[in-house]
């Protein structure tokens, strides 16, 4: 297959080194320098070094097979203005403040999350830092969505089937909405979320808050919590990355889709949106410490 994938960080490049094995990738980026160090080198991950096609413009997309779109949730708005009706898509965000945006795509979609680790070394290097399953469902039109887990699974980087996009994108909000802004704003790997008892009580209330919203077990979810904080125990969120490095966060798109949903007061989601927010205006804007 023609697989052309949007967006130069970390999971984009994570998945063009390995689908650049089996298919022929073109990796659609911002920066003309990233598109120069891709077409010169190729895009690294450990031992595999694939050779994908970059661009920083929106030639090319519409004679790909598949676009698989992994760019930050709050650049979704601008990126499907450019998405040629005819490809279909795989759209891989974290939270589900896309969905409605979704719906209006001429488009066959379909969406997904990501289990893996990975941190973005350099314009071309990516570390896999922690393996995991690729999870997809189908949301809109015509696409055989398990036919395409088989096409595009891999070895260390397999692709699953769910027949329940809902509960696959809210099972996920429910862990990011509890790991990413703790382990932000207490600068901690994921593990302390569950080893330190005062962290843990907030993550047991932010958990709380967000099952009831989206009427999901408390205890299954907690449990999923505490699965996925253990075993990606040494691992940065991706919030906390994005803190470090002086970039806008994912909050809005996934505590704020919490508080934007819920029917009862949720205080500890409104809390850690203002909380994070304060942080970017620090960060980005440079106010003095």
């Amino acid at each position: 297959m023609k697989v052309g994938i949007i967006g130069g960080g970390a999971i984009g490049l994570l998945a063009a080194a390995y689908l650049s094995q089996n298919h022929t990738v073109s990796v659609f980026v911002k920066s003309n320098n990233q598109k120069q160090k891709l077409n010169k080198y190729g895009v690294k991950c450990g031992a595999l070094c694939g050779t994908v096609e970059a661009y920083n413009n929106p030639e090319n997309l519409e004679i790909q097979d598949l676009l698989i779109v992994t760019v930050k949730q709050y650049d979704v708005h601008t990126i499907i203005k450019q998405l040629p009706s005819n490809v279909p898509c795989l759209f891989l965000q974290n939270g589900m403040a896309h969905l409605n945006l979704l719906e209006g795509l001429p488009n066959s979609c379909a969406v997904g999350v990501v289990e893996h680790g990975a941190v973005r070394m350099s314009e071309y290097e990516v570390q896999h830092t922690g393996l995991g399953m690729i999870h997809l469902a189908h949301f809109k039109g015509p696409l055989d969505v398990a036919a395409l887990t088989d096409k595009l699974s891999v070895h260390n980087f397999r692709f699953t089937f769910k027949d329940d996009y809902w509960l696959m994108l809210a099972e996920k909000l429910v862990i990011n909405t509890v790991i990413n802004p703790l382990t932000a704003l207490f600068g901690v790997k994921n593990k302390y979320v569950i080893t330190n008892p005062c962290l843990c009580r907030l993550a047991k209330q932010l958990c709380a808050e967000a099952s009831q919203t989206l009427n999901l077990s408390f205890e299954e979810q907690w449990d999923r919590v505490k699965q996925i904080a253990e075993r990606t125990g040494a691992n940065q969120s991706s919030m906390l990355k994005d803190l470090l490095e002086h970039r806008h966060t994912e909050v809005d798109a996934i505590c704020g889709f919490i508080l934007q949903h819920s029917k009862e007061k949720s205080p500890y989601h409104s809390f850690v949106v203002d909380a994070i927010h304060a942080l970017e205006i620090k960060n980005i804007k440079g106010e003095a410490t």
